[in-house]
């Protein structure tokens, strides 16, 4: 543990300065849980976004906002993200430490669940690097005052840890979060038996994304590709190569019904909830929220819908909101500006 606290340290001196004193740093932590699973060292890493009044009040103390960014992004702080946090907490006169919480890994997004093939993610992020960053940073450092929020694949994360540990967060924000019931999984329902197609339904209409064929997102060379093998990564069993076992077949779309079997039991969050709603549902009181356009690309309002549904069924109190004219990226654009917002709720729910 020593050997840990010194690396985080020492990267934290390392981190680019801003003006005179650095308004954010570069945090990176050695983790022991995750370096043990690799069998070589493995950081969890992220920018940290210092308050205004940091530096002035040594010995005051914030709460904490951490951020998961979509697939491909890294955590950097650029200057519109820092306007973007800044702007709202100077306007209401309330600070925080915004963390910036990179979630990319072997070129997928963990998604910051423990995983089969990942690794555990959830654990080296709950267990060690928030402890070590909250004390370092001065943070309040109670579930009251520490939140998660974040978009698309970190939408899906920051809704994934609030469930997964629903005492260690006071609330969660998710903007346009990937597949949060796999009832609709960008298209196909993976629950059903016998499996469908991942392709097309039983009409034989092909699905699409953005206006593309499925099939032609996930056999392709981009970052498409990538974001399905990536959930694969995360959701699915290792395979006796070694590998994640892979939830379709990439060429026929058929859908093997024992790896979609692990998905559902282990990830699918509306599952999850519904099968534990009388222990969760007391914990997870005024903490979820989660926003989504009505013309998201990726079709991702409609399985927040299905969970919408069942959480109103449950008697849930989640603020569920769906956005009129926004699409994927744009719903930062919610109630005049997306973080504003969230952060205006977070005060709400933090003690004076």
């Amino acid at each position: 543990m020593r050997h840990l606290v010194l690396l985080f340290w020492f990267l934290l001196a390392c981190a680019p300065a801003v003006a005179d004193e650095p308004q954010y740093v570069h945090a990176a932590m050695r983790s022991a849980a995750l370096s043990q699973f690799w069998h070589q060292p493995v950081s969890v890493d992220a920018f940290v976004l210092l308050p205004d009044s940091f530096y002035k009040q040594p010995q005051r103390r914030y709460p904490i906002f951490y951020w998961i960014e979509g697939f491909g992004e890294v955590g950097r702080i650029s200057w519109g993200t820092m306007l973007a946090w800044q702007h709202p907490m100077r306007a209401m006169k309330s600070e925080f430490i915004a963390v910036f919480l990179n979630g990319m890994f072997n070129g997928g997004h963990h998604e910051f669940a423990d995983s089969a093939n990942n690794g555990p993610w959830g654990r080296a992020l709950t267990t060690e690097f928030i402890p070590q960053t909250e004390a370092h940073f001065r943070a309040i450092a109670t579930p009251q005052t520490r939140f998660v929020g974040g978009h698309s694949s970190g939408g899906w994360s920051a809704l994934w840890l609030q469930v997964t540990y629903p005492d260690l967060f006071g609330g969660e924000w998710s903007l346009a979060p990937d597949p949060v019931d796999f009832r609709d999984f960008t298209g196909p329902d993976l629950t059903r038996e016998p499996p469908q197609n991942f392709y097309h339904g039983d009409n034989g209409r092909a699905y699409e994304l953005d206006g593309t064929p499925l099939r032609s997102f996930v056999v392709g060379e981009g970052w498409e590709r990538l974001q399905f093998e990536s959930f694969d990564a995360v959701f699915s069993p290792r395979g006796t190569d070694g590998k994640p076992q892979q939830l379709f077949d990439r060429k026929s779309g058929a859908i093997d019904p024992q790896v979609e079997q692990y998905w559902e039991d282990h990830y699918d969050i509306a599952h999850i909830l519904r099968a534990n709603w009388p222990q969760l549902g007391l914990e997870l009181h005024h903490k979820l929220h989660i926003i989504v356009g009505m013309r998201d690309q990726y079709h991702l309002d409609r399985p927040v819908a299905l969970l919408a549904g069942d959480l109103k069924r449950l008697g849930s109190d989640a603020e569920i909101d769906f956005a009129p004219g926004l699409a994927h990226s744009t719903i930062f654009n919610w109630k005049g500006g997306a973080i504003g917002y969230i952060l205006a709720e977070a005060r709400a729910l933090a003690p004076p």
